[in-house]
């Protein structure tokens, strides 16, 4: 009963394809990122926007405000506000918003997410996402455009450690303004294993436009901090990060390299209550 799902989001992967893109990459996530972009298999606010399915386990409110500086560049940072609660029964919403850009170019995304546990072990979410891109000519506004999508995800323990997740991202090919280019269309799925409680070892596969991905991701809980690591390819590109909390209140900190380009720094700040 458990594989099922499995297979029909490996159908997906060999249905997605390579199409063209829109749209910034607009996740932030900073655990994910730090553990190498293997947020398909983690938990949590930030990870929806990676698997609507991984706000399905969240039992109390959260809010997470984050940013992040792509190269070191204040000139593409992306802002984000990251939230969920309970709804009923098995079921959660989540809410995510993020803003890229300035003056001239700018993008903003709004996420709702409904996500729930389908049985002890397996849990689905469904993810409507709007986009909205403007340009301006310096002086008044250019032109606007705006295009809604939706996202699907799933995520399935088995065997007590281990967890298998998959999602996909803007399936019906969703198109942005006149040009009709493709808003971004992504896949992931991979595996995740858990030896002890906040140990964590991820492997994860993402398809986009830009072919194959391979993300490996490793968290090592240290007292009151955890330590993040991870690799990626395509570029290839090393990541690490700290995550700690005091209270209700967590700090979390990641840095991505680049095979040319500068440092990629983001961080957030979540409150519990």
């Amino acid at each position: 009963m458990r594989i099922k799902p499995a297979l029909f989001f490996f159908a997906l992967l060999i249905l997605a394809g390579q199409s063209q893109a829109a749209f910034e990459e607009l996740e932030i996530g900073v655990a994910s990122q730090a553990m190498g972009g293997t947020g398909v298999v983690l938990f949590g606010a930030e990870m929806a926007l990676f698997n609507p399915a991984a706000i399905a386990g969240v039992y109390d409110r959260t809010v997470t405000v984050s940013g992040r500086l792509p190269f070191s560049n204040m000139d593409f940072g992306t802002c984000g506000i990251d939230g969920a609660f309970h709804l009923s029964g098995r079921w959660n919403v989540g809410v995510n918003l993020r803003y890229f850009g300035g003056d001239l170019y700018n993008e903003q995304m709004a996420a709702m997410t409904l996500a729930g546990m389908l049985t002890d072990d397996m849990s689905f979410g469904v993810q409507p996402v709007i986009c909205r891109a403007s340009i301006a000519d310096g002086v008044l506004e250019y032109g606007s455009t705006t295009a809604i999508a939706v996202n699907f995800g799933f995520q399935v323990r088995m065997y007590n450690r281990w967890l298998l997740a998959a999602s996909v991202r803007n399936p019906f090919q969703a198109r942005l303004g006149e040009s009709s280019e493709y808003l971004r269309r992504r896949i992931d799925v991979g595996l995740r294993y858990e030896p002890a409680t906040g140990m964590l070892s991820a492997l994860t596969f993402s398809r986009d436009f830009n072919g194959m991905r391979i993300h490996v991701g490793q968290s090592l809980p240290l007292g009151p901090v955890t330590i993040l690591a991870g690799v990626q390819s395509n570029p290839v590109s090393i990541s690490g990060g700290l995550d700690s909390s005091i209270g209700c209140i967590g700090f979390k900190y990641a840095v991505i390299t680049h095979p040319q380009l500068n440092l990629t720094h983001q961080f957030g700040v979540t409150y519990d209550f």
